[in-house]
């Protein structure tokens, strides 16, 4: 029994050992590798999200990534954006460098604009959007200093004709009578170098007709410069023709001077138009000579005009003594002998300087008081 129970007791014990030993596992760790845990559930492999039972993929909204950059506001920051902000600052204080044409405080921008000539002033409308609303905001100033350092002179002999709108109402009845327009009908004759003042848009007393009528024709008259520069004839139109070219010519004398009358910028590209041909003019023919008369004889220039003052594009040298302009140029045949068409000014031998008109609008004013004073419409 005892042998019996000792075989019992050690088989078991032996099954026991076994059983243990074969269920024990020896983990070996080794230096440098971190083992993966067991416990838990087993990860996917590819990192790939699980899908929720019963969803599909096609149903899941897209990730949106909503990471935004963290904003810096230590104070060594703030300290040294400060410091930054000083010193440009300064430099800016003390800098005389111009990056851009717009950078000139308004005075000196203002008073460079008026050393220009009105064609240059015209091309820098075109050059950006900032250049040309300071020159349209400021365009009565410019041109203002403009024409009193180069046209004083042709400002006074040839003003502007006044808008209609601006006319007093009861003065605007008057001018619009049958009356009165029956009266202008000697000036509305179909002129061929001249259209037709329109009483509707422009006051038609007697010096705004004249004013009207002088503006087309230095207009007709330099559209013309190139074919007297070379003697080459302008077209003649018969008697009671009137050829498309022709109305098409008057149009757009026509159309620029409507527009000068609400631009001064436009009324100074005239007067400078005008003094370009009163300049070719004179110096064409300084150097013509009649038929037997000697070339080498030097016949001074109407005005005394020198070299200097002709490239000078200013209209001081109209100031000297000179032949009047009493009649407007009724023909473009007049255009061939004609040097200077400078009207309504008069020269005083006894102080030896012209004498201009009274100063615009006074002349116009007067005229109106003399019409209202007999062809105001009767009640």
């Amino acid at each position: 029994m005892a042998a019996g129970s000792e075989n019992e007791s050690t088989v078991p014990g032996t099954a026991r050992g076994d059983t243990q030993s074969n269920d024990d596992q020896v983990t070996i760790i080794f230096p440098g590798k971190r083992q993966p845990k067991t416990t838990g559930s087993k990860k996917n492999q590819n990192n790939t999200p699980s899908v929720i039972s019963g969803t599909s993929e096609s149903e899941l909204e897209p990730l949106i990534d909503t990471t935004a950059k963290l904003a810096l506001n230590s104070k060594k920051i703030l300290r040294l954006q400060r410091r930054a902000e000083k010193k440009e600052a300064r430099r800016k204080a003390h800098s005389h460098d111009i990056q851009s044409f717009l950078d000139l405080p308004p005075e000196l921008l203002l008073s460079v604009l008026g050393h220009l000539l009105p064609s240059d002033v015209c091309q820098l409308l075109t050059l950006n959007t900032s250049m040309r609303n300071f020159i349209l905001d400021n365009e009565s100033a410019i041109t203002e200093e403009i024409i009193r350092r180069r046209y004083w002179v042709l400002r006074q002999c040839f003003p502007l004709p006044v808008v209609l709108d601006l006319v007093p109402m009861s003065s605007q009845r008057t001018l619009l009578s049958q009356g009165w327009q029956d009266r202008l009908r000697i000036h509305k004759n179909p002129y061929q170098h001249i259209k037709p003042i329109d009483p509707t848009t422009v006051c038609t007393c007697m010096s705004c007709v004249l004013a009207w009528n002088n503006l087309c024709i230095i207009l007709d008259l330099a559209h013309w410069q190139t074919n007297l520069e070379h003697r080459e004839p302008i077209p003649n139109i018969p008697r009671g023709k009137t050829p498309q070219w022709n109305v098409d010519l008057l149009q757009q004398s026509a159309n620029i001077v409507t527009r000068a009358m609400k631009s001064p910028l436009t009324y100074a590209r005239i007067l400078q138009t005008h003094l370009e041909t009163t300049t070719r003019t004179i110096i064409r023919s300084g150097k013509w000579r009649k038929k037997g008369e000697k070339i080498t004889t030097l016949r001074p220039r109407l005005y005394h005009l020198t070299d200097a003052e002709a490239l000078s594009d200013t209209d001081a040298y109209l100031e000297r003594s000179g032949p009047p302009s009493y009649q407007p140029i009724f023909m473009r045949d007049n255009y061939y002998s004609v040097e200077a068409f400078l009207p309504n000014r008069k020269w005083d031998k006894d102080e030896q300087t012209w004498k201009y008109y009274s100063k615009w609008p006074k002349p116009h004013e007067n005229d109106l008081e003399w019409l209202s004073a007999r062809y105001s419409p009767r009640t």
